[in-house]
């Protein structure tokens, strides 16, 4: 017997948990796991394969089949965890929203040898006031519970207290201002401090010159730590992010206990990704030690939101030119820009599916399950330029 013939909402599912994707396709299923291993399935099975998906649990044919196909036993075990159609809305929003990346602005005072955007002293694109006030406000209803405040530096845009504020305003509970601490003057952060929002300082060696020839300004090092320090004594929460490359990967415990000494709560290191100036980074770094170290962070407990409740994986980020991408490091998946359309209007337009691309690079540019998750299945749905 062959498939129903009809049109579904949407082509498939899914599976945030598993990092997985069941599509439709017009002569059977196709099957994605989170290795990359991709089955096509065709024939009688494919009707137990719908029921099964639209139930959201095995029939008793899927079952029984499953254990001699091990496509078939991946989706069975799939289909024991949520599932989310296999929409652009839903393929962002996963498990739902957690975070949402803004950058105010591309200027930097730095000019780190791995920035992902592109940053830079000279780089004159910015978003509007009125349009970071109203985006924030979009996050809220749309049921974000993070706002990440970011750049380029965010400390160099003129309005940024306001827009933190506007941050607490609407509820959106976690507030996270990521930077280099150079531009923290103590007026500053006097502005900033009734907003409570944390602080996450990028830092890179507990050598200065290593540290200042990764950001290639000299003397930051010293300026990141004294911006750390007046965090910490303001009784604001601090964590620090660390890109691990050749210059730096010899020292990363040390620098990691170094830091939690200075009074930073959390540290996390990861690899160099091939995302902006990252790119070239990352290609020459291929094979060695820092390619090998993953994601890490050094703290108590896991990912989790405000109040305990498990956050979602969800995220999407508004670059300093407008763009909506999935993620800060997912740039080349345009959805939309925010100057022509909501947040939300631009998740509910659509593209023509044009099925996965053959050869998958995703994880040179790509940290985390979810945005590997969310990049195949915009490439599947054509929902992103």
């Amino acid at each position: 017997m062959a498939a129903p013939d009809r049109t579904w909402a949407a082509p498939g599912r899914v599976f945030p948990r598993f990092a997985a994707l069941a599509a439709r396709e017009a002569d059977g299923y196709l099957l994605v796991s989170r290795s990359g291993r991709r089955s096509k399935v065709s024939g009688p099975i494919c009707a137990a394969i719908e029921e099964s998906l639209e139930s959201g649990a095995a029939t008793a044919e899927l079952s029984r089949l499953a254990a001699a196909h091990p496509a078939l036993a991946d989706l069975v075990a799939w289909l024991g965890s949520p599932a989310v159609p296999l929409t652009r809305r839903d393929v962002v929003r996963l498990d739902g929203f957690d975070t949402l990346f803004l950058e105010l602005l591309g200027r930097c005072n730095e000019k780190c040898v791995h920035c992902y955007a592109d940053s830079s002293p000279t780089v004159g694109d910015a978003l509007e006031r009125e349009l970071v006030l109203s985006v924030i406000e979009q996050a809220a209803e749309a049921g974000f519970r993070r706002i990440q405040f970011t750049g380029g530096d965010p400390l160099l845009c003129d309005f940024l207290p306001e827009a933190v504020a506007r941050a607490t305003g609407v509820d959106i509970k976690h507030r996270e201002i990521y930077t280099n601490g150079l531009a923290l003057h103590d007026g500053l952060l006097a502005e900033l401090a009734p907003s409570r929002p944390s602080f996450a300082f990028s830092f890179y060696s507990i050598d200065p010159e290593v540290h200042d020839r990764i950001t290639r300004t000299p003397g930051s090092q010293k300026r990141t730590l004294a911006a750390i320090d007046r965090v910490v004594a303001k009784g604001l929460a601090c964590r620090a992010a660390v890109v691990v490359m050749e210059d730096n990967s010899e020292r990363v415990e040390e620098l990691v206990e170094f830091l939690r000494g200075r009074g930073v709560g959390s540290v996390s290191w990861s690899r160099t990704f091939a995302v902006g100036r990252g790119t070239d980074v990352a290609t020459a770094g291929t094979g060695s030690a820092a390619e090998e170290i993953k994601v890490r962070t050094a703290e108590a407990g896991g990912h989790t939101a405000p109040g305990g409740e498990r956050a979602g994986s969800g995220k999407l980020c508004v670059t300093y030119t407008g763009d909506l991408v999935p993620c800060i490091f997912q740039r080349s998946s345009v959805l939309g820009n925010v100057r022509r359309g909501t947040l939300m209007e631009i998740l509910e337009a659509s593209g023509a599916r044009r099925g996965l691309p053959v050869a998958d690079d995703s994880r040179k540019r790509l940290q985390c399950a979810s945005c590997r998750l969310t990049d195949m299945a915009l490439d599947y749905l054509g929902g992103a330029r």
